[in-house]
């Protein structure tokens, strides 16, 4: 005998778990990547993108036939979001190239839910908490942080790249 919402409970469980899966392996993908220091950032953002895209696709085939129709009324932000999709790995990689791992991963990251909250605020007129604003506020500055430390590391160790190199990979990120 199962208990009320007992289904509901393990769901939310199992998805939590697949959520925490794939944020481990996005958050080694940059690692995994200078594993291959031969190979340019825009070649291993493309087969992620081709590999992972025809992956996706595959999985997600049944559910774009039933939505065929609602996808083409809506062909403008079917297309913004493809753009976006497909810019982001070359992004994400030649960020990760430019500025190092740590930098790249954390802005990457860090500014997801900033965009998104901001693209909420545009389209959906939703206001930004004060909590959110402190939340966005100390992630902001962490990230400035780590930016600033890293832009010091890079200017004094010939061995790295260079300052501008530095801030071109974090506007990538």
């Amino acid at each position: 005998m199962t208990r009320p919402g007992g289904n509901a409970a393990r769901s939310v469980g199992a998805g939590s778990l697949c959520v925490l899966a794939a944020s481990v392996l996005w958050g080694t993908t940059g690692t995994a990547a200078t594993f291959a220091p031969a190979v340019g950032p825009l070649a291993i953002g493309a087969v992620a993108m081709g590999f992972g895209g025809l992956l996706q696709a595959l999985v997600a085939a049944p559910g774009i036939a039933r939505q065929a129709p609602e996808l083409r009324a809506r062909l403008s932000v079917v297309l913004l979001g493809a753009v976006a999709v497909a810019v982001y790995p070359l992004a994400f990689y030649s960020s990760m190239h430019l500025a190092g791992v740590a930098v790249g991963t954390v802005i990457s990251i860090g500014t997801a839910p900033l965009a998104s909250a901001v693209i909420e605020r545009i389209a959906d007129r939703h206001r930004l908490t004060r909590r959110w604003t402190f939340g966005a506020a100390l992630g902001l500055t962490g990230t400035v942080m780590l930016c600033a430390a890293e832009a010091a590391r890079t200017h004094d160790d010939p061995g790295t790249a260079s300052v501008g190199a530095t801030l071109l990979g974090v506007l990538w990120a």
